[in-house]
């Protein structure tokens, strides 16, 4: 219950903050248009500019709150088990990559006898995507994906040939809504890993993030497989 308490006072304090940009730049331009629109100071084409602006922030806080509606709604939806076989969900993991890394070459290695896995399907799938389309940002040419199982977990990493994280972030990489300075001016809302890290440990297991011997990041998921 302290957990749960905790991680909401955390993710309340980092919506908070991811709001305040949007906000201020919106109360900004909309401060400037109210004083020099009756003035005549402002052509057309500039008002017009400054309303597209202020449309792309309201979009920013549209999906900032579906995303913070979305994370609230993960502490609460029930995470049923199904049976899949392991080379099954290989394949899942195969098709899903050939989709995403059209513009770099990826790797699957796979150590496991065919056992049957109870998971929820659902929710490991959306664990791997996101584990791998953050590589795929980050990632210069090559990302290896490594399924295995150990001690009735199954366990996801997904490496890649990048810049790999600094000490601050592997500490901060899993909060909700953080960016590294590299992803600061872009529209990625930073919730990926923090999506991955409340999956896995609803789903019975944990995320790790560390960097690989070659220097790039690896994201490591463990999930509990078995029945019960």
């Amino acid at each position: 219950m302290f957990r749960q308490f905790a991680e909401q006072r955390r993710l309340n304090a980092a919506f908070s903050h991811d709001l305040r940009t949007p906000l201020t730049l919106l109360k900004g331009h909309a401060t400037m248009l109210l004083s020099f629109i009756p003035k005549g100071l402002v052509s057309q084409e500039e008002i017009l500019d400054e309303i597209s602006v202020m449309s792309k922030n309201i979009s920013r806080l549209e999906k900032y709150v579906n995303a913070m509606t979305n994370l609230y709604r993960l502490e609460d939806i029930d995470i049923p088990r199904q049976q899949i076989t392991f080379h099954s969900l290989i394949d899942n993991f195969n098709n899903t990559a050939e989709a995403l890394c059209y513009d770099k070459h990826f790797s699957i290695t796979a150590s496991g006898d065919n056992i049957t896995l109870f998971i929820n399907l659902d929710t490991v799938m959306q664990i791997y995507e996101n584990l791998l389309s953050n590589s795929i940002r980050y990632a210069k040419s090559d990302i290896a994906i490594s399924v295995v199982i150990e001690n009735n977990n199954l366990v996801i990493s997904v490496s890649d040939d990048g810049c790999g994280f600094k000490n601050i972030e592997i500490e901060k990489a899993t909060l909700p809504f953080y960016k590294s300075s590299k992803d600061i001016s872009t529209e990625h809302l930073g919730l990926g890993l923090n999506i991955s890290k409340i999956l896995s440990e609803r789903h019975g297991g944990n995320i790790q993030i560390t960097n690989n011997k070659a220097g790039g990041a690896c994201v490591t998921v463990k999930i509990n497989c078995n029945e019960s």
